[in-house]
């Protein structure tokens, strides 16, 4: 029997997944002990197939392309070799698919490509993009940071009809606080943090000095090779520092009695898994206002900062407006300057103290993400823009949606 080769006709989207997937891409039989991953999601809903590093690592010439021009590299070869076995190509983020970019670039090739975009505005992404003008070699690049959507469009590094904002992402089956182990009875009240990415945990350590409670952190990261500054030194006996897995990182969650989300001040959405996890266990949350954090959370207060303030109260409404009337979603946490050590402290001291005020703010969060953030919605409004840029139809494996949770119109995406 002759074997179909992928992209010939069934599966005519290929993604590129910078992550080990194997075994990791089927829909989920049970959410509340898998969790759904975007890649997963975004396999059912475009019917696609994937290169990842498992990909790499079945051939030697890509293994070597690997060692001397790193993963995204390797990854974008990849798919470049399969550029004719598949209509459309789609990337996880930008780093693999401006590489593949400047391959259909340098190889003359036509094929649409989407991407999503993370970080685009360092100094060396914005020469690549300019110089060459590689934007004409993709489709549609999704940003999910206001920051970085008002910087692309200002600078001129993008046209903006192939930029579009777009709602990150959480599962919130998974993370769902009915799916936690509760906690022990009599177990010591505390508060969490977790995650590596930009994190400033050296001023959480200052603000927390003084305030009765104990402090669990989740130094480790599935994405983020930067080093945690927090391992050096003598910690505070009240502090404790650890590793979870998934499951682990839902159980502290749920135990915590808010989530802290310590940021240094950079233009992207550092910080937005560990945020919208928390939000979707029904946890308020504490955010550094960095210069690209501060479209999810909603706070309502007058803004703290001195000088020239950003706004406090997130820009989802901007964008989404049909999803956060003010009557319809009510304040789900704190921002706070980054850096500022007494302005961390305040805060944090009011969610102790007012513990009636952090359980509200974190219903609030959770139906936020519920109603905009799921990862199921992520999908589909991937899928309704590549259908409307590509005019190909895609068939579609749909996971099971509860009806209360249907997803919502692509007017997001217009």
């Amino acid at each position: 029997m002759k074997e179909t080769r992928p992209g010939s006709g069934n599966n005519p989207v290929l993604m590129l997944v910078n992550a080990e997937t194997t075994g990791r891409t089927d829909l989920a039989a049970n959410r509340s002990e898998q969790r759904l991953t975007d890649y997963a999601a975004l396999k059912a809903e475009l019917h696609a197939d994937i290169v990842d590093r498992d990909t790499i690592n079945a051939k030697r010439w890509s293994r070597l392309v690997r060692k001397f021009g790193g993963t995204s590299t390797a990854l974008a070869a990849v798919a470049w070799t399969r550029r004719n076995r598949y209509k459309i190509f789609y990337s996880d983020a930008e780093n693999n698919g401006l590489i593949l970019a400047l391959l259909f670039k340098l190889t003359f090739t036509k094929r649409p490509l989407f991407l999503i975009g993370h970080w685009v505005t360092p100094a060396k992404k914005i020469r690549l993009i300019k110089m060459l003008r590689l934007y004409k070699n993709f489709t549609t690049i999704f940003l999910h940071s206001s920051e970085q959507f008002k910087r692309v469009i200002d600078e001129k590094l993008i046209p903006a009809n192939k930029v579009k904002m777009l709602p990150y992402q959480v599962d919130t089956e998974f993370w769902k606080p009915e799916n936690a182990q509760p906690q022990p009875a009599g177990a010591e009240p505390y508060i969490c943090a977790a995650g590596l990415e930009f994190r400033d945990y050296a001023t959480l350590l200052e603000a927390i000095k003084n305030v009765p409670v104990k402090v669990k952190i989740g130094a480790a990261s599935n994405w983020s090779k930067r080093k945690v500054n927090i391992l050096s030194g003598q910690l505070p006996e009240n502090v404790e520092v650890k590793s979870y897995n998934y499951r682990e990182l839902r159980d502290l969650y749920a135990g915590s009695r808010f989530v802290v989300v310590p940021l240094v001040d950079v233009d992207f959405q550092a910080g937005i898994t560990g945020i919208l996890e928390a939000m979707a266990m029904g946890k308020s949350v504490i955010v550094s206002r960095s210069q690209g954090q501060g479209d999810t959370v909603i706070d309502r207060r007058k803004t703290t900062r001195t000088g020239s303030p950003l706004p406090t109260v997130g820009n989802l409404k901007e964008f989404f407006g049909d999803y956060v009337e003010d009557d319809n979603i009510g304040q789900t946490g704190f921002y706070v300057t980054p850096g500022d050590v007494g302005e961390m402290n305040r805060a944090i001291t009011y969610l102790v103290n007012n513990p009636e005020r952090a359980d509200e703010m974190g219903r609030q969060g959770r139906k936020m993400v519920t109603s905009l953030m799921r990862v199921d919605q992520f999908a589909q409004r991937i899928r309704q823009v590549i259908e409307k840029e590509t005019g190909i139809q895609l068939r579609t494996i749909r996971p099971a949606v509860k009806d209360e949770e249907k997803c919502e119109p692509s007017s997001l995406l217009s």
